[in-house]
């Protein structure tokens, strides 16, 4: 071809097909254009256009005229596009249209009734996501009926209510899905003949008419496959699925149901597949034999907290020996083992979000088990022994779990030396030291085997780096040498064990020396009973005063002057009288055998400090030794009841105590009761 053809065949094209900069090819055969001013030409072999923003606000015969002629389109898409009106031949001239789809297109329910009017004969597929239904009628689909169109998709279009016979005579339609568009009510179910698929999830429907009339008359004869959403359900019973006889595949969003009839199921013969899913994590009660039906193949739970009437959780499919495919995500109060034990004939299984710690055991009885999926689980190893399932496995999905190593330890060698088993293990937790090496070797020769090898990361130990397992490079050698310690090593580090021993024993005792000291003293007095404790009868002080350093101001400015000044008793206070140098332990006992009686001044401070508790258990055994009573308890601060002791409730129970007033104007009143009870003596008090 010489430079001038070149030139005009350039010229040619580009007046074609690049008069506008707004359409590109992001696909062969696939042209999206975005802002254009008008409808461009395209190439002959294109098959599918999207326009995004199309600034044309009034559509007619004309507006698409350069797509007439495409006799391999097949798919048109017009989104984000404000639209003022549209005759109702719009496009009548589209003779190879098959698939329609307008999103987030705001017009007129009168237009958009035009726009499919001009829909060709050829169109069996129309979506309409985005639009504001909410005030559609029957008029809409005027133009649908008695055409080829056999599969409607609305989403997201606030439709509110669902009314059938809006789509009555559009004969051909086999699929009919409503997802997501606010549909609270079901006014007519309206009659479709040949509709095979019915999809009303992502729904809130409280209000929904019986699919068989009080005549006896179906609207959906052939129906094999509804999904719906409910709302305001409380339980479901066979009424409700009355006219479904040819049902397959059943999915419900529960809602608000918390139970299932045993007979819910019982007259859909035909049904193969059931699934229940809820948004959030809902308790889900089942009446025994729920899933007893001979056909059963498949069942689906999200987000179900089980539980069965008059039986275990996880007797639930004990009744469906046939079934063959089986998902739980976030499914609670289940023993997986016991759940799974009677399901034998299982091909597919997948557990996610589960209580799961560790493969279940009864997998491996399992031998028809081509696919297992066990993700988002705390599952680190499976190493079962003589597991038959996991050589007929095609696909094991342990991706998402706390997997840190991978070796023959953990895993058995039967996985690995099952070559036609892909294994996907990704985002897991893997660690890169000598005990990673084995995987790291392995996976590089079994690459092909392992799903999404490539993003497999691994964290290195004492850093915060992450690398590519791939990428890994320690050798064999330096961990082999890393595991030999040397003879010198070893008694050193004994050595230092020991020295390190040593040393805290002796911190230890040192700073606990005081406490070491009293638990044994208690301990030999305990033995003895206190005997140490009796005396003769003659006496060096009136009462030894106990009391906490917190309470010294009050024993100094307030007990003393009139106690040892005005009344001229003699009291023995621990900060005053004892021997220095002597051990504290015998300068409170025999301070307390010299005291006629003893003085507790009670506080929280007091019943917190131990040698404070250990002066009164002393005072209490004092007592039960001599008979008599020796104690004066002084409540100077009110006690909390989560501070008081056992031995404190004792002493309230049988002592009357001595309140410290608040006030000044009745602190002489205390101090007289606090010297009759001084003056007493043991015949006075003789137990």
């Amino acid at each position: 071809m010489n430079p001038l053809s070149l030139t005009v065949l350039f010229l040619i094209i580009h007046v074609s097909y690049g008069e506008t900069k707004e359409c590109h090819v992001f696909r062969k055969g696939s042209w999206s254009c975005k802002g254009s001013t008008f409808v461009p030409n395209f190439p002959n072999d294109t098959t599918a256009v999207t326009f995004i923003d199309l600034k044309i606000d009034n559509w007619d015969n004309q507006t698409f005229q350069n797509l007439t002629e495409l006799p391999l389109l097949e798919y048109l898409l017009i989104k984000s596009t404000w639209l003022n009106t549209s005759t109702n031949d719009v496009f009548k001239s589209l003779k190879y249209i098959q698939e329609f789809e307008l999103i987030t297109v705001p017009l007129p329910l009168l237009e958009l009734r035009n726009v499919l009017l001009g829909l060709p004969l050829t169109t069996i597929k129309l979506v309409l996501s985005e639009m504001q239904l909410e005030n559609m009628n029957k008029d809409i689909f005027d133009g649908l009926r008695g055409t080829n169109v056999s599969r409607i998709f609305i989403s997201r279009c606030n439709m509110v209510r669902f009314d059938g016979s809006y789509f009555t005579g559009i004969d051909r339609l086999e699929q009919l899905v409503l997802q997501g568009d606010g549909i609270t009510t079901v006014t007519d179910w309206g009659y479709l003949p040949n509709l095979i698929y019915l999809d009303l999830y992502h729904n809130e429907i409280s209000n929904l008419p019986k699919f068989k009339n009080g005549s006896g008359f179906i609207f959906y004869p052939k129906l094999e496959k509804l999904f719906i959403g409910l709302s305001g359900f409380n339980y479901l019973n066979s009424n409700f699925f009355k006219g479904l006889d040819g049902l397959h595949k059943l999915g419900i969003f529960v809602g608000h149901i918390v139970l299932l009839r045993s007979d819910v199921f019982q007259k859909l013969k035909y049904l193969r597949a059931v699934s229940l899913v809820s948004l959030k994590h809902h308790v889900l009660r089942f009446e025994q034999n729920v899933f007893k039906l001979k056909l059963l193949e498949s069942v689906e739970l999200i987000n179900i907290h089980v539980d069965v009437n008059e039986g275990k959780p996880s007797s639930l499919l004990k009744s469906c020996t046939q079934l063959r495919n089986l998902i739980l995500r976030n499914v609670s109060n289940i023993n997986a083992n016991d759940l799974l034990r009677p399901l034998t004939k299982l091909e597919n299984l997948q557990i996610t979000d589960g209580q799961v710690s560790k493969v279940p055991d009864a997998i491996c009885n399992m031998n028809n088990l081509t696919g297992l999926s066990i993700i988002y689980t705390n599952v680190s190893k499976w190493n079962k022994a003589n597991c038959s399932v996991m050589r007929v496995l095609r696909k094991l999905e342990l991706n998402d779990n706390k997997i840190r190593y991978v070796n023959q330890e953990l895993f058995s060698h039967l996985l690995f030396n099952n070559e036609k088993l892909n294994i996907d293990l990704s985002n897991n937790p893997f660690v890169c030291d000598c005990k990673t090496l084995w995987f790291r070797d392995w996976s590089r020769k079994n690459a092909g085997r392992l799903k999404n090898y490539k993003t497999y990361r691994c964290f290195i130990p004492d850093t915060s780096d992450y690398i590519n397992l791939e990428n890994f490079s320690l050798s064999w050698d330096y961990c082999e040498n890393r595991q030999k310690p040397s003879l010198i090593a070893m008694f050193g580090g004994i050595i230092a064990v020991l020295v390190v021993i040593f040393v805290c024993l002796a911190i230890l005792s040192y700073a606990n020396r005081w406490s070491i000291h009293f638990c044994s003293y208690q301990s030999l007095v305990r033995k003895r009973k206190y005997k140490t404790l009796v005396n003769d009868g003659q006496y060096t002080h009136d009462a030894l005063v106990c009391y906490c350093n917190a309470d010294v101001n009050w024993v100094l400015n307030k007990l003393l002057p009139i106690i040892e000044e005005e009344n001229h008793f003699n009291l023995c206070l621990h900060d005053r009288d004892v021997f220095v140098g002597s051990n504290i332990i015998d300068n409170v006992v025999d301070c307390m055998q010299q005291s006629r009686k003893v003085v507790l001044i009670l506080s929280p401070d007091f019943v917190q400090n131990c040698w404070c508790q250990f002066e009164a258990s002393i005072a209490q055994q004092k007592i039960l030794e001599e008979h008599y009573d020796i104690i004066i308890p002084v409540l100077l601060n009110e006690i909390p009841s989560n501070l008081r002791t056992e031995s404190l409730v004792d002493l309230q129970n049988h002592k009357t105590f001595l309140n410290w007033p608040n006030e000044s104007q009745y602190e002489e009143k205390f101090w007289e009761q606090f010297v009759k009870r001084l003056n007493e003596n043991e015949t006075d008090n003789e137990a």
